[in-house]
């Protein structure tokens, strides 16, 4: 008898570790479109001063999980909750962010956490971000869709020159002799994120159905490219 109690004590101990661990992404940008540097954070931060990241981001692309984001170090102050979708400018909480982590639901907080953090709470800063998403569907980028597009980057503008079509993502577009060398972009479907870095770091803009037939200040600097949700 013992012994079966404390399989089941190892049994639900495993899964509350398991659904206690996260597993999201998101990606901090110093400036709002997604633009400036940027930071890929998987893991809870206690105080972006680390990553030189403090005070510094004005727009978030959020691609798994939901994250609670803080004005103070190590979770303190206002905070504010992200759901999985694309944020280009944080408004009145731009360049106020210190820590963040993921969290699991709406509510129930954390220990140590004030009495007023609960479904109101909640509620209230979910339709307030609801408002952050319906703005960036009418801008073209849309949280959730399914991937499957298609994109060609050219060597010259006005899609002349040498060209490449990209289905998957190109993390380096060194490994494909594309590095550095695109200066006008045919999106066939999808939503694009093109970026001056490797890994998908750098100054970033997302490209959606359409023809690009000057990049302008991306031009020529493009050196990894993902589609995005």
């Amino acid at each position: 008898m013992l012994k079966k109690a404390l399989n089941c004590a190892l049994l639900l101990g495993a899964a509350m570790t398991a659904e206690l661990a996260g597993a999201g992404e998101l990606t901090l940008y110093s400036r709002d479109d997604y633009l400036g540097r940027s930071q890929t954070v998987r893991d809870a931060v206690p105080d972006l001063e680390a990553l030189r990241f403090n005070d510094t981001t004005q727009s978030i692309r959020v691609r798994s999980g939901r994250w609670e984001a803080c004005e103070d170090a190590d979770f303190r102050g206002a905070c504010f909750l992200l759901e999985a979708g694309d944020y280009p400018s944080l408004d009145g909480r731009a360049n106020k962010i210190t820590s963040l982590r993921e969290v699991r639901g709406w509510g129930g907080g954390y220990p140590g956490r004030d009495r007023d953090w609960g479904r109101d709470r909640d509620r209230d800063r979910e339709r307030e971000w609801d408002g952050h998403r319906e703005r960036d569907r009418e801008r073209g980028h849309l949280p959730g869709r399914a991937l499957g597009g298609e994109l060609t980057l050219y060597t010259r503008d006005d899609f002349v020159g040498r060209s490449l079509t990209v289905r998957n993502g190109a993390s380096d577009l060194r490994e494909r002799d594309f590095n550095d060398t695109a200066q006008s972009v045919r999106v066939r479907a999808g939503y694009w994120e093109v970026c001056e870095d490797v890994d998908f770091r750098g100054r970033c803009r997302t490209l959606g159905p359409g023809e690009y037939a000057n990049l302008e200040r991306l031009s020529n600097r493009i050196s990894s490219v993902r589609e995005v949700r």
